[in-house]
């Protein structure tokens, strides 16, 4: 078989592990953000479990240094005695969300991310990584954020994961740091106009993600807000305008 041959079918076999990734069913691809009442209810057993083990995490150990990623509730831990078993939405009982710890010192919070994300995005990667060895870019939409070349790869258009914030469509593009991110600016923006906030440039407004809702930005870049309040990609500039 002719190296072009071997080369078309290669392309050809990434591109349907790339949309069967994207094609769930619109139940699974709905977006909207899970009811609040599991997550609570984990909240009271994490709490529970802190104060019989004196301060005690229940989490695992894991490798996983990404953002928002680095403390993983243990429900081993947690179930039976705390939890009469896992909550459905939990990957562990085959749901699409990880349930997670944010500010594990001080105040630990329980939040989800949204794994159905990182499918996409690693299937997104598996296209890229069978295209060549370099990344082929089209245009820079911010400091170190780039837009894949679409013809380059085939694409009619560019590549989005579903929002667990709205069901919309949030755009996927790639960093200098050699990793994909989601574009969070819309949905951040939206929730600063419709809860009136104000921040200032050089703070983290992804913040205002997981405190209005129960999920975390995951494969988000550091966003903070212009002059005019409006979401933008953060910068060493702007942290230290603070």
């Amino acid at each position: 078989m002719q190296f072009s041959n071997i080369l078309k079918m290669t392309v050809m076999a990434f591109t349907v592990i790339f949309l069967s990734a994207c094609m769930y069913p619109e139940s699974q691809r709905a977006g909207q953000v899970p009811s609040e009442s599991q997550v609570e209810m984990v909240q009271q057993a994490v709490d529970r479990f802190r104060e019989d083990t004196e301060g005690l995490l229940p989490i695992r150990t894991v490798s996983d240094t990404r953002e928002y990623f680095e403390y993983q509730i243990d429900f081993e831990r947690l179930v039976p005695e705390y939890l009469d078993e896992r909550p459905s939405i939990s990957y562990e009982a085959g749901g699409y969300y990880q349930f997670v710890i944010l500010d594990a010192e001080d105040d630990p919070t329980v939040r989800l991310a949204d794994l159905r994300i990182t499918e996409e995005i690693r299937s997104l990667q598996l296209r890229v990584d069978g295209m060549g060895e370099h990344v082929e870019f089209e245009e820079t939409i911010g400091p170190n954020v780039y837009k894949l070349d679409l013809d380059f790869y085939n694409l009619t258009e560019n590549p989005t994961v579903t929002s667990p914030y709205s069901g919309g469509t949030l755009n996927i593009y790639y960093s200098g740091g050699e990793d994909f991110i989601v574009d969070y600016r819309e949905e951040i923006g939206r929730m600063i106009e419709e809860n009136d906030l104000e921040f200032e440039t050089g703070d983290d407004a992804r913040q205002v993600l997981y405190e209005y809702t129960p999920v975390v930005p995951i494969y988000s870049p550091e966003i903070t807000v212009d002059e005019n309040n409006d979401p933008i990609f953060m910068t060493s500039v702007h942290r230290s305008a603070q």
